[in-house]
């Protein structure tokens, strides 16, 4: 299968490199066998049901986490080509989250970033199977669905000390994880109670850069119906989505022009009454513009007046 991916070495080698910190940080965390119960990031394995494999999660206690306490989560997706660890250490965003927890503008939280492949987080086959082995831009199928709302949350609700409610429960991500994070949010509201699509990879009639009608599209939406069952920007039309609030911004030169489809999703939204907020900004599609805005996401999952 040919593919342009939506990163092509934007999204993930944008993310890759951490502060001396941040690799101090995910060293120290590295967990083998049960997972740590102690502040840091740490990086475990560990096996999903649906997807019938070991997959990666890193994941973030805050400073102070103790099991006494319970605490909200957000899970934060990658992007196309990327991997888990982009978004905690890569993007430094342990540091924001431990200083906005400081200064009192967020609650402490948990933070978990799974593995997602190249999936787009859809249940597109019933069993596992990676389409061109060796490419690392090449799609994934499988019931990646059913493994990052039911196996990942169930994970980590039963491995830390969280608040497993819907609530108190986020996903949000980049690109590609901008579509997975708004899918499963828009046709899970039932798990999630915000939703953050940064730079979200949401396709309007132009494939042109993610390989035309050849490409990204035959993966995504092989057939209108599944069209109709996949793309967030029909399912905002249709689901009830009531207790569910969104975040979407974009850079304004976004390479992918992924604004057009953040500001119709956007515009559903609120004709729907559904409390959202949509920001176009300078920057680019890459970890230079997420980076600048890392501490409005945090401040929109868990800030002090949420």
């Amino acid at each position: 299968m040919s593919l342009v991916s939506c990163s092509s070495g934007t999204d993930s080698a944008a993310v890759q490199t951490a502060s001396p910190e941040a690799s101090a940080a995910e060293a120290e965390g590295t967990a083998s066998a049960a997972p740590l119960q102690t502040p840091g990031i740490q990086n475990l394995t560990f096996h999903s049901e649906a997807l019938d494999q070991e997959m990666r999660l890193s994941i973030y206690l805050p400073v102070g986490y103790s099991t006494e306490q319970h605490y909200p989560v957000l899970y934060l997706i990658h992007g196309y080509g990327g991997k888990e660890t982009d978004m905690i250490a890569g993007l430094g965003l342990h540091l924001n989250a431990d200083r906005l927890i400081e200064a009192g503008q967020i609650h402490p939280l948990i933070i978990v970033s799974p593995q997602m492949d190249n999936s787009y987080g859809l249940n597109s086959s019933p069993t596992y199977a990676v389409n061109d082995p060796g490419d690392p831009l090449t799609t994934y199928n499988g019931m990646y669905e059913d493994y990052l709302v039911k196996d990942v949350v169930n994970y980590v609700d039963s491995h830390f000390s969280t608040i497993a409610e819907r609530d108190l429960r986020y996903i949000g991500g980049i690109s590609m994880g901008g579509f997975v994070s708004l899918h499963a949010a828009l046709l899970h509201s039932d798990v999630y109670s915000r939703a953050g699509g940064h730079s979200p990879a949401l396709f309007l009639d132009d494939w042109s850069s993610v390989g035309g009608e050849y490409g990204l599209i035959r993966f995504l939406y092989p057939t209108e119906a599944e069209r109709q069952e996949r793309d967030p920007l029909i399912l905002a039309k249709d689901r009830d989505l009531r207790g569910l609030a969104v975040y979407l911004d974009c850079g304004e030169e976004d390479s992918y022009r992924f604004y057009e489809g953040a500001e119709q999703l956007y515009t559903l939204l609120k004709d729907k009454g559904v409390p959202v907020e949509y920001h176009l900004r300078a920057g680019k599609h890459d970890g230079e513009y997420w980076r600048a805005h890392l501490d409005e996401y945090l401040i929109f999952y868990a800030g002090r007046t949420n």
